[in-house]
Parts: C-alpha cells; structure tokens; sequence
C-alpha cells in the first residue's frame, strides 16, 4: 500500500492519520504514570515487631517511607495532570513530540527512586537535592513539549474563533 492509503477495513483512517494521532502517545504516558505510582508504595513496608516493641513505635519507623509516598505520589499526579492537559491541545503527534514525550517519561520514571532516596536518606541534603534535579527534570522536559508543540503550528488544535462560536 502507498503513503496515505487506508488501513485494515473499517479503521478509516490513513497510515499518516494513524502516525499522527496522539492517542498512543497518551495510552503509553497513562501506563507509566500508573507503574510509576504503584513502584512508588512498594517502599513502604510493613514494619516487623520487636520483642516488647509496640506497633505504634515501629509504625513511626515507617513515616519517613510513608511522607516520602505522599510527596511523590501528589507530585506524580500533578504531572500527570499538567500532561493530560497539554495533549489536550495537541492535535497531532510528530517523532519530536513522541521523543520529548519519552524523554518526559525517563525523568518521571525516575520518581520511585527519589521517593526511596529521600525516605532513607531524608537528613542527608544530597537526597534532597536528587529529588529536586528530578522533579526539575520531569518539568523542563514537559515544557520542552508545549514550546516544541507551539512552535509547530501543525501538532496544536486551531484556537477557537470565539465570534463564530457564539
């Protein structure tokens, strides 16, 4: 089959219209982020008791793991989000957009290990900074996308005409 030509029956769309769309894009990021948070609760552990130790005091033991979870976990869904949200003004996908996308989803595979870092090490400054570069990292990465994306008219959705819309 030529550039352009149908695929499969009933699919409707092209090999091109195929390539461009987003949605595989979207379907690898949402699987991702949701190994992501699942590798994130799995430094926590339940903790073992103790000869005359008291669940309350080896609870307290856990914290650190448990704050460590909390932090990344909201940071990995306001990532998620602010991603959801970007690729909803994205029409059009091209290998750039799909690169900086994998590129994105490097620095955030990266969150479970800053989350384990900052849990064992959460008075060392060096743990804090990890996870800082991290979350740096996962940020320029996703700005990457929007400047590439609004600098190529073809991948962003036309801006409404709001005269015409009402």
């Amino acid at each position: 089959m030529r550039e352009g030509d149908e695929l499969g029956a009933g699919s409707g769309l092209t090999r091109e219209e195929r390539r461009r769309d987003p949605s595989r894009v979207l379907a690898l990021t949402d699987g991702v982020y949701a190994i992501i948070i699942t590798l994130l609760v799995l430094d926590i552990h339940v903790p073992e008791l103790e000869a005359h130790e008291t669940l309350g005091s080896a609870i307290s033991d856990v914290r650190p793991s448990f704050i460590g979870f909390t932090i990344a976990f909201i940071v990995a869904a306001m990532q998620w989000v602010g991603h959801r949200d970007l690729f909803t003004l994205i029409s059009d996908t091209d290998r750039w957009i799909v690169w900086l996308n994998l590129l994105t989803l490097f620095a955030a595979c990266l969150l479970p290990f800053g989350s384990a870092l900052l849990s064992r090490y959460h008075q060392d400054p060096v743990a804090l900074r990890m996870f800082g570069l991290i979350l740096m990292a996962t940020s320029v990465t996703r700005t990457a996308i929007w400047v590439y994306a609004t600098r190529s008219p073809s991948v962003v959705h036309e801006p409404i005409d709001r005269a015409s819309f009402w």
